[in-house]
């Protein structure tokens, strides 16, 4: 018999619907934490779904206007401010590649069985986790790094095809003793196809899971430890300097 108390979709779980990797009702109670981590990925990466969904439908509508079918984004025609667009893409190729593997770790309890599930189920993203999003190529080459990467990794911008956006797409040939060389790594990707394509099907068909806020204490006691010291000079809680460059709004 079920425990109507809890959630349904917390008395058991399906970590991969294509793979149909299930946990028991047990497993999913003793990794509760870990399945709150999924859950908040997902919501965030459902919210830069959708931030770019509407900056794609604005940049369609005024491209076809022109008469346009491809295009490399600037700050004059980009559909929301093009730093935070390219942002979206790191953000999110980031944040999908830290769910597969946590799925992967969950399913193997491995290490490296966890990475090796990444490296299967969404290799472009990954490639543009390590080139791009969680480091710049340029700062932290590879052996197997050109100089078309390197140069890759930072000219990494954001275009148009399709009527989606896409990052990735755009390589410049780089001249080295007199041959042109493009880079070696396949960085192209389409935030909004990887979301509907790759993670929606293979995670979420029902749409995301939902996650608590709240934190499950063992019986007993439990010492828990707040620390607001960020290394920075000036008290955190201390009175905000109205002239520090790039202050907003803090409540």
């Amino acid at each position: 018999m079920t425990d109507p108390r809890k959630p349904r979709e917390m008395l058991g779980t399906v970590l991969d619907q294509l793979e149909n990797w299930k946990m028991t009702p047990e497993e999913t109670d003793e990794n509760h934490e870990a399945l709150m981590a999924l859950a908040r990925l997902a919501e965030g990466l459902q919210w830069l779904y959708e931030q770019t969904v509407a900056a794609e439908v604005r940049a369609a509508r005024r491209f076809k206007r022109d008469g346009v079918v491809m295009a490399i984004l600037t700050d004059v025609d980009a559909p929301a401010p093009l730093g935070a667009v390219a942002c979206w893409f790191q953000w999110y190729a980031v944040s999908a590649c830290n769910y597969a593997q946590l799925v992967g770790w969950l399913r193997h309890g491995d290490s490296e069985r966890a990475k090796d599930y990444v490296r299967l189920v969404m290799p472009r993203l990954l490639a543009y986790r390590h080139k791009v999003a969680a480091h710049l190529a340029l700062t932290e080459p590879k052996k197997t790094d050109n100089e078309a990467d390197l140069l890759a990794s930072v000219e990494s911008g954001v275009t148009y095809g399709g009527g989606r956006l896409w990052a990735g797409s755009l390589s410049r040939g780089v001249k080295v003793d007199g041959e042109e060389q493009f880079g070696n790594a396949d960085l192209s990707w389409c935030l909004t196809r990887a979301h509907e394509m790759l993670m929606g099907p293979r995670y979420w068909p029902r749409g995301i899971p939902k996650h608590y806020p709240a934190i499950r204490l063992p019986p007993g006691t439990t010492t828990m430890k707040f620390d607001f010291d960020d290394g920075l000079p000036n008290p955190p809680f201390g009175a905000r300097d109205a002239s520090a460059p790039g202050q907003g709004a803090h409540g």
